[in-house]
């Protein structure tokens, strides 16, 4: 299990999964409590890769 530390990170981490996302949306998602995540600290977001990927696998499988 490793963990992503920030958003930028994640926008990297998801376009090398085949997932692509703007900040913007990466954003959005969070407000909306609809993308998993940890938030130790106010500026401070952190990702479980595994949630990331099991969070993926979900909405591939909503999308067809």
């Amino acid at each position: 299990m490793s963990k992503i530390y920030g958003i930028p990170n994640l926008v990297a981490y998801l376009d090398t999964a085949g997932y692509p996302l703007t900040v913007e949306q990466i954003q959005q998602l969070i407000a909306e409590k609809e993308l998993p995540h940890l938030r130790p600290t106010k500026n401070l977001f952190v990702f479980n890769s595994d949630h990331i990927n099991w969070w993926i696998q979900t909405r591939r499988s909503d999308h067809r």
